[in-house]
């Protein structure tokens, strides 16, 4: 079966004047048929969501998400000409309780947040 992960990340515009752009990018650059069923669009740009997957770095899934991820940051969320315009979040929450991994770029506002509670039968 293989260790699984809850994977999120919010891929969005710091003003909603810059969404059309963030947007056509994300449509053109990042993967978005290879992760359909885990994509929706807010406003400012995008989500991803998918759980119980196996998110390993040598898998081509993951590697297609990283390479668009960077790309993203070094186009959107690092200071160039236009200043910093974007910003990505990136959860990822494994089997093991102490498993959270959590990075942000950009102008980003803390849009994905961990909710965590006990189950009892």
């Amino acid at each position: 079966m293989g260790y699984r992960s809850d994977v999120a990340a919010v891929f969005y515009a710091a003003d909603k004047k810059d969404f059309p752009v963030i947007k056509l990018w994300l449509q053109e650059s990042f993967p978005i048929e290879m992760f359909k069923n885990s994509i929706r669009w807010f406003d400012r740009g995008m989500v991803f969501h998918d759980t119980h997957v196996k998110w390993y770095p040598d898998y081509e899934e993951v590697k297609a998400f990283e390479a668009a991820r960077k790309k993203f940051v070094d186009m959107f969320c690092e200071d160039g000409d236009n200043g910093v315009v974007g910003a990505v979040e990136v959860m990822r929450v494994g089997e093991n309780y102490d498993d959270i991994e959590y990075d942000e770029w950009g102008e980003y506002e803390g849009l994905l947040e961990l909710n965590r509670e006990i189950v009892t039968p």
